[in-house]
């Protein structure tokens, strides 16, 4: 079986209460996964009664308490202070991991066009000095979809896509910039369209796609690489990653029926797309992601308990001891 790729999740903001995703967060980190992501919606997509959390103020609380964690692992919190950890009463207790690798947080995606390019920047780079690394900037022109979003806030929507685009090169440009803070954060351009392979591939650091079969992601970073080639990049470096919908379950019968549940309004085509199994299935199917060219895997889980289904993904993929284990060799 190919490496898995590195394991992040997507963290609950669908509330009008943080308390949640920051619990989520201390659970994930715990448990060994990679990083943390938000999306970037002023409310669900297509639900405009339900709340939501910003993105990036709340990646600003969640870099907070990334920071005392940090601090914890590595031995140099304060005793008893305000910023000791407290894992929810929910949560299995395994010892916090440790990796070479910080934890990260980041967007999936956020919008280019939503803020100015020059306060992102300087959201970005606020984020990283809190939390230790910079954040990954996910980023996206955003679609037709969007556009009641950017209205009902009084921000401009552009239909035609190419002003979208001068949107999220501008966007690109500022975050590599002084505001943009040393080092610069990484930044991923989000979508499956020929345009958005050729951006990534042309300035981006990265590439994401949301919800692809691993043939159809091995196909898109073959583009996004022979855009890079086509301007003179060094394609090997530019980093692909997947993000998608998640679900887990104790076996395969039990997994079936929650997606059978969780899947009676939405499309077949959505469903398709889900990977659902127990745990040991849905390691192999992100291994073979893996094998399709994938850094990253960005989990969203649906139709169950989000808290239940880490820690089954965290058990099957021996996140932990993996952590722990490239942190001795380390020492």
């Amino acid at each position: 079986m190919a490496a898995l790729p590195a394991l992040a999740v997507t963290l609950p903001q669908f509330r009008s209460d943080a308390r949640a995703t920051v619990e989520a967060l201390e659970h994930s980190y715990h448990l060994g996964y990679s990083g943390g992501f938000l999306f970037d919606h002023l409310w669900p997509l297509g639900q405009p009664d339900r709340p939501a959390l910003e993105c990036w103020t709340t990646l600003a609380a969640l870099a907070g308490r990334l920071g005392t964690l940090a601090a914890e692992a590595a031995g140099t919190a304060g005793p008893g202070g305000a910023g000791r950890a407290s894992r929810p009463s929910q949560a299995p207790s395994p010892a916090p991991a440790a990796s070479h690798e910080p934890f990260r947080l980041g967007t999936l995606v956020t919008r280019a066009g939503l803020r100015s390019s020059a306060l992102l920047a300087h959201m970005a780079r606020t984020v990283g000095s809190v939390a230790g690394a910079p954040p990954i900037v996910g980023i996206g022109t955003g679609d037709a979809g969007n556009r009641p979003e950017n209205e009902a806030f009084g921000i401009p929507y552009h239909v035609d896509p190419t002003k979208r685009g001068a949107e999220l090169l501008r966007a690109i440009d500022a975050l590599r910039g002084p505001l943009g803070g040393t080092p610069a954060p990484p930044v991923w351009v989000g979508g499956t369209s020929h345009r958005a392979h050729g951006l990534a591939g042309r300035v981006a650091d990265g590439w994401n796609g949301w919800g692809l079969h691993p043939d159809e992601l091995a196909a898109g970073i073959a583009e996004v690489r022979r855009a890079a080639e086509d301007s003179g990049r060094d394609p090997a470096a530019i980093e692909p990653s997947w993000g998608g919908q998640v679900l887990v379950a104790e076996d395969a019968a039990e997994a079936r029926a929650m997606l059978e549940r969780w899947g009676a309004e939405r499309a077949p085509e959505e469903l398709a797309r889900v990977l659902a199994g127990d745990g040991d299935s849905v390691v192999r199917r992100l291994a073979e992601l893996g094998g399709a060219g994938a850094v990253w895997c960005v989990l969203a889980f649906v139709g169950g308990p989000a808290l239940r289904m880490r820690t089954l993904l965290a058990s099957a993929s021996e996140l932990s001891i993996r952590r722990s284990a490239a942190s001795r060799s380390n020492q």
